[in-house]
């Protein structure tokens, strides 16, 4: 059994190079991420797969029922035990009479010698069980979710998990949860602020106050922005992806464009000892007669994109309504309770012989994103 190691440093070289050399430094097989805002997404995808870091679970909830106190505790934490790089290695399994992986762990353990105590090992495996040392993280799908993420951050989206579950028919068929990129005329409206770059993750949005303004402040797309969304179906290896079952992989992925959602869709997986074509054309196969979906494939060799044939979506303007109303949640994170208040005064919001949650009501209904945005460029 051939034990050398397979690393994947040339696929963040590849992200690295959509991103004009934004993202990481790299080092030999070493990945560092080179600002706060690449290692939130980071921490979101990869160090915090158990319990999800407070940068994911806040996305989902009311900015009122969010205790700041303890919000800027959590990412105090997460960022003092952040690593100073990170080595992606991956191990596939095989089956040779019996399951076997790639390397073995006496193999993987002396490989990362090479490394600090400072540097994180990630495994990309297609099961979870124990690494060969403790401090390495083990990924599944993690691993896929980051690079889509920052791939479609970097050509102009908002990322995220999706804010439901897109394709589901029945329990026993699961729907596509993985990511969602999104656009609309809001982008621009962030860019002009300089609250982001190209595109973001929502999470930073929550942070703005702590991250700060980027560089290209005031730089508009230069073109109007359509409302577009595109889904991501993540998969640990190109067997779960191109599969038979109904529900797994491109079958599961094709299910999501029944509502009409979504312009774009794509198949993220790792794959070994393959031409990048070849798996393309197994892909088109797969889909027979269906608009051939769009794929994100990584090696060793580096990141092998398929662009996405389009598909219906005459419901994408009410579902980019509930991704901005979740946005303007995110951004109102970004303000304390006295801030708040201050802004429901100004709104002429009514207290009188209301309770807290008729007021908060209100509230969201009345406030609109420019004023937000206003309001938070005062303060960054």
């Amino acid at each position: 059994m051939n034990q050398e190691i397979i690393t994947l440093t040339k696929v963040f070289k590849d992200l690295n190079l959509v991103g004009n050399d934004s993202l990481f430094k790299i080092g030999g097989e070493e990945v560092i991420p080179l600002t706060n805002r690449v290692k939130l997404i980071l921490l979101d995808s990869l160090l915090n797969q158990k319990g999800k870091s407070s940068f994911s679970n806040l996305l989902f909830k009311d900015p009122f029922d969010v205790s700041k106190e303890e919000l800027a505790r959590s990412i105090e934490k997460d960022f003092e035990g952040f690593p100073k790089g990170f080595v992606f290695v991956h191990n596939p399994t095989y089956y040779d009479g019996g399951y076997l992986k790639h390397s073995n762990d006496t193999a993987i353990r002396e490989f990362s010698r090479k490394f600090s105590d400072e540097t994180k090992i990630c495994l990309q495996q297609n099961n979870r069980e124990f690494p060969p040392r403790s401090s390495m993280v083990i990924s599944t799908e993690e691993l896929g979710e980051l690079i889509a993420m920052l791939y479609f951050r970097e050509k102009g989206y908002v990322v995220q998990n999706p804010r439901r579950t897109y394709g589901k028919e029945g329990d026993d068929r699961p729907g596509v949860d993985d990511v969602v990129a999104w656009k609309s005329p809001v982008v621009d409206k962030l860019r002009e602020h300089g609250f982001i770059g190209k595109g973001c993750h929502m999470g930073e949005l929550a942070f703005l106050r702590w991250l700060g303004k980027v560089s290209t402040s005031g730089i508009r797309s230069g073109h109007s922005i359509s409302k577009e969304i595109v889904l991501v179906e993540v998969e640990h290896s190109e067997a779960e992806a191109i599969s038979n079952s109904a529900s797994k992989g491109i079958n599961q992925l094709l299910r999501a464009k029944k509502g009409k959602v979504a312009k774009e869709l794509f198949i993220c997986f790792p794959f070994v000892n393959k031409d990048a074509e070849e798996v393309f054309a197994e892909i088109r196969r797969e889909t027979k007669e269906e608009s051939s979906v769009g794929a994100i494939l990584f090696d060793s060799k580096g990141l092998h994109i398929h662009d996405s044939e389009t598909f219906p979506d005459n419901n994408v303007v009410a579902e980019i309504h509930q991704y901005e109303n979740n946005l303007k949640k995110a951004l109102l994170n970004n303000f304390y309770f006295d801030e708040i208040v201050e802004m429901i005064k100004e709104l002429d919001v009514d207290t009188k012989n209301k309770g807290f949650k008729e007021v908060k009501e209100e509230f969201y209904r009345r406030i609109e994103l420019d004023y937000v945005l206003e309001k938070l460029n005062n303060l960054i």
